[in-house]
């Protein structure tokens, strides 16, 4: 009893895997795995799908004749009561989509239609691995893409939508999936959710999870590439309506939101109609490249005081309402932001602004708990000098 009383079922399976991988001369996958150090993820369910998309990994690449075999196998346990189980047999789904099944692409339809079975399902996790293994569709080849492009699509936008996801965790495999699937599809298949997408990503601008920002920023750049077309005025529209938030996380505190955001820039500048901006962008924006972000603001306000003279008044405003911002970082972005628009904005054009709100909330940064951030906010104000 007490030998019984000792025993963890947890590692007893872990065995049991690792022996009938042996016997079933799996040892490539075996070695795999270990040298990896992928089966020990299977001791942790936070870690469990790692190390089942590790196994159905190394199974397509060694031991493809197997595969359809366990599918069948594990196929009844999509309905199982018990989470660890469900979250096993998707993990293994979705990776074998992102392996072309092994080449039998026959396979695909019944899983799409198992993973779409599964977008209910009660366990947050399951429901995670269902939207990635949709979004692996991208790796299954053009065909199966223009196949299941508009099923894929309405489940990552559910996925965005899911009420239930304390960490973004679907959120984030959802933005990510997306920008897999719009490389491989037509204009006319994303044309009529084109905006919608846009207005379910902005509030992912200001997460405070960094990879979610970072997703959210790179999906908006790759939405770019369906701009150019019969979407271009609403889209164009969208573009001027994030450009604030887009230029301030420029100078993000995580260096993956900042490349995410040199690449958006770097895709949407051609769309902006101001050829000195797009030449900017292109120029100073390289993704793996130092930014001088101080220098780079001065000059490009100039240039969008040239180019965007009506939108003046609209981009200050929105520096404005980030003020409120809970990074210091962006605070300070937008203090010098405003600063920089309206030191360089002609006396002429002075009435576009409204000059007392926007001394009185640069007034109010000035009360700023955070030191670099009062500093910023004097700077912008030592800039309005001739107002």
């Amino acid at each position: 009893m007490k030998l019984l009383a000792s025993l963890n079922p947890s590692s007893v399976a872990i065995e049991a895997v690792r022996v009938l991988l042996e016997r079933a001369n799996c040892q490539k996958v075996l070695e795999a795995i270990e040298e990896e150090d992928m089966i020990n993820n299977l001791k942790e369910l936070d870690k469990l799908p790692d190390g089942i998309t590790a196994i159905a990994k190394e199974l397509v690449e060694y031991n493809p004749e197997y595969v359809g075999k366990i599918m069948a196998c594990l196929n009844p346990s999509l309905a199982s009561l018990y989470e660890s189980q469900r979250i096993v047999v998707v993990a293994f789904f979705a990776e074998l989509i992102n392996q072309k099944c092994g080449g039998d692409m026959s396979m695909v339809e019944m899983i799409v239609n198992n993973l779409l079975g599964r977008l209910v399902d009660a366990n947050h996790i399951v429901r995670m691995l269902c939207i990635r293994g949709l979004g692996n569709i991208a790796s299954a080849g053009e065909d199966q893409v223009q196949k299941y492009c508009t099923t894929v699509l309405s489940a990552m936008m559910a996925g965005m939508d899911d009420k239930e996801d304390p960490e973004d965790n679907i959120t984030l495999e959802s933005m990510s999936g997306l920008s897999r699937i719009l490389t491989q599809i037509d204009e006319s298949s994303i044309r009529p959710i084109l905006v919608n997408i846009t207005l379910r990503i902005r509030p992912c601008f200001e997460k405070q999870r960094a990879s979610v920002r970072a997703a959210a920023f790179m999906l908006f750049g790759n939405l770019s590439h369906f701009g150019d077309g019969p979407s271009r005025a609403p889209f164009l529209e969208q573009i001027h309506t994030n450009f604030v938030s887009v230029l301030l996380h420029l100078n993000d505190e995580d260096v993956e939101v900042r490349k995410s955001c040199k690449h958006a820039l770097r895709q949407f500048g051609p769309l902006l109609g101001s050829t000195s901006i797009n030449e900017m962008f292109q120029k100073h924006l390289i993704v793996d490249g130092n930014l001088n972000y101080g220098e780079f603001m001065y000059d490009l306000t100039k240039v969008i005081i040239a180019d965007f003279i009506q939108k003046i008044n609209f981009f200050v405003m929105g520096n404005i309402s980030f003020f409120r911002s809970t990074w210091p970082e962006i605070r300070s972005n937008a203090a010098i932001f405003v600063g920089f628009l309206l030191g360089n904005l002609p006396k002429a054009q002075h009435s576009l602004i409204t000059k007392d709100h926007v001394c009185g909330a640069l007034t109010l940064l000035l009360k700023d708990p955070v030191p670099s951030v009062r500093i910023k906010a004097a700077e912008a104000m030592s800039l309005l000098f001739e107002y």
